[in-house]
């Protein structure tokens, strides 16, 4: 389905800040609710959403320089635990089914985390908080993300942070600091971009999860739910959101791109008379039914009773007029008989020239189709060059992307040609 969200099941990080507001300590409830409302949005697409916090809002561990770094972090995981709470509170006042889990046990707060409870949550449609980070010392909730991210099998985890996107540097510290849209992992690790650190970087990295870094705060925020609707569209994220991910990832929107000029063809294909009965030439025909154009193959059943008649039977007589005369206006060029039961296309026999005009008027087709996809590989290359000149991708980058482009350009180019033969041979059969 094209308007589905991209991703099916997601590992939201939050930072401790996010839920502190203004106030930049402790917890606001309308940065909470208004934060969790977001999260609302995208369950109720369908999405499953699991969540881990920090504890920014009320302590960092490895900011106590007197503190023993164990008893430390320790007292960051409560952090975390505290605002699981607040956003398990938040949301189950919206009627959100939501369950508070966390690394350390605590039973009379949270379940303990079990990773075979917290799939069976997710799968009925509840929200999963993972609080207490992974439940060891010198360990982030940044790597607590990645990892219960990969144990749940998510399909990206949604990394919410103050600035927008990802940068080359501080953007509040250096002012000439490059926004930069997609990244690999290990752009990020040679770089040491400050996204997130290096050991939730490479378990992202080893276990393929993409990281899509935006901002969630301010009336400004990129929204949860139209984040989604960006992913499965391909088109660019709101507000400077960007994504690292691997490289073969970013050949995603050209490969949509060669499928759907792919799927054109097939369409033009399937509308061109063969000699005989093929119920594809109905695909693209509709009738006004009940104030809606509705597919004649979702009103009738059509089926070929002999090889170049096809037989239209309505599910209601009543729209028989109707088929009747949209196969008329349109180009199928073949006059409907209708006997008030069913309507029939008869199909008359192909001339020897019009069956070569036909095959070549295929060939012609097939060749447009493989300069559209060469023409979408050259602009995917042509947008490489321009990541690898702004110091987004590396040369070697550039290199494995010219030749997967290519690699994939061969692989639709051979399916034309399959398509082209096969559309020949059919045409050209007596």
């Amino acid at each position: 389905m094209d308007n589905a969200p991209k991703y099916k099941r997601v590992l939201l990080k939050i930072s401790g800040e996010s839920l502190a507001g203004p106030s930049k300590f402790g917890i606001d409830e309308q940065t909470v609710h208004a934060i969790c409302e977001e999260i609302r949005q995208i369950v109720d697409m369908g999405v499953q959403v699991g969540i881990v916090c920090g504890g920014g809002n009320f302590w960092r561990g490895r900011s106590a320089q007197q503190m023993d770094r164990t008893r430390a972090d320790h007292a960051g995981m409560l952090a975390t635990v505290i605002n699981g709470i607040a956003l398990t509170d938040a949301l189950l006042s919206m009627g959100v089914e939501t369950r508070l889990q966390t690394a350390i046990e605590m039973r009379q707060i949270a379940e303990p985390y079990i990773r075979g409870r917290a799939e069976s949550h997710l799968k009925k449609g509840y929200v999963v908080i993972f609080a207490g980070g992974t439940g060891n010392p010198y360990f982030s909730t940044d790597t607590a993300a990645a990892l219960r991210a990969a144990e749940i099998n998510a399909d990206a985890i949604l990394l919410a942070k103050t600035v927008s996107g990802v940068y080359s540097a501080d953007p509040a510290i250096d002012k000439t600091a490059k926004f930069l849209p997609e990244l690999t992992y290990l752009d990020v690790l040679n770089r040491r971009l400050g996204v997130m650190d290096t050991t939730a970087t490479s378990l992202c990295m080893d276990n393929r999860i993409p990281i899509v870094v935006f901002v969630l705060e301010s009336a400004t925020r990129t929204t949860l739910s139209g984040l989604l609707w960006a992913s499965a569209s391909a088109q660019p994220y709101q507000n400077n959101a960007g994504r690292i991910c691997e490289m073969k990832e970013m050949y995603t929107p050209y490969e949509s791109k060669m499928q759907k000029a792919l799927s054109f063809q097939a369409d033009e294909f399937k509308a061109i008379r063969a000699g005989r009965a093929n119920p594809g030439v109905l695909d693209k025909l509709t009738v006004e039914y009940y104030g809606s154009p509705t597919p004649i193959n979702q009103m009738a059943s059509v089926s070929v009773t002999e090889a170049r008649t096809l037989s239209i039977t309505p599910y209601d007589k009543s729209a028989m007029k109707g088929i009747e005369k949209a196969i008329l206006a349109s180009d199928i060029g073949i006059n409907p008989q209708n006997d008030g039961n069913a309507i029939r296309l008869m199909f008359p026999p192909l001339t020897e020239e019009r069956r070569l005009a036909i095959a070549k008027q295929i060939r012609k087709s097939g060749e447009e189709t493989k300069v559209a996809i060469r023409n979408i590989r050259r602009d995917a290359v042509e947008k490489f060059k321009e990541q690898k000149k702004k110091s987004e991708i590396t040369e070697d980058d550039l290199k494995a992307a010219e030749k997967d482009m290519q690699d994939m350009t061969d692989k639709f180019i051979k399916k034309v040609d399959e398509a082209v033969a096969a559309k020949e041979k059919e045409i050209l059969e007596v």
